[in-house]
C-alpha cells in the first residue's frame, strides 16, 4: 500500500489492508480543510483492492473521490458505498 498526498489529495495506490486504515484516517487528517464544502479528496485510481476497514474510514470522512480504480467491479462497490453527488 501507498498513501500520499499530491497537492492536497490523498492518492492511494496497491492493497488498502486492514492494518493501513489508522494510516489512512490520519492522512485524511492532513488533507481535510476546515470549513471546506467538499471535504477531503481522494484519488483512488491506483488500488487494486480495499479492506472494509478503510472503506469505513473513507465513509465516515466524507471522502470525494476524484479518480477511482480501474478494477470495474472495484470502482462499482466503492461508488455504491461513497455515493456522490
Amino acid at each position: 500500500m501507498t498513501i500520499e498526498v499530491k497537492d492536497g489529495v490523498l492518492a492511494c495506490s496497491g492493497t488498502l489492508s486492514v492494518e493501513d486504515a489508522e494510516v489512512l484516517l490520519a492522512q485524511l487528517a492532513h488533507v481535510a480543510q476546515p470549513g471546506g464544502e467538499d471535504g477531503p479528496r481522494a484519488d483512488l485510481a491506483g488500488c487494486g483492492h480495499v479492506h472494509a476497514a478503510c472503506l469505513q474510514v473513507l465513509m465516515a470522512a466524507g471522502v470525494r473521490v476524484t479518480a477511482w480504480p480501474a478494477d470495474a467491479a472495484l470502482a462499482a462497490w466503492l461508488g455504491a458505498a461513497l455515493a456522490q453527488d
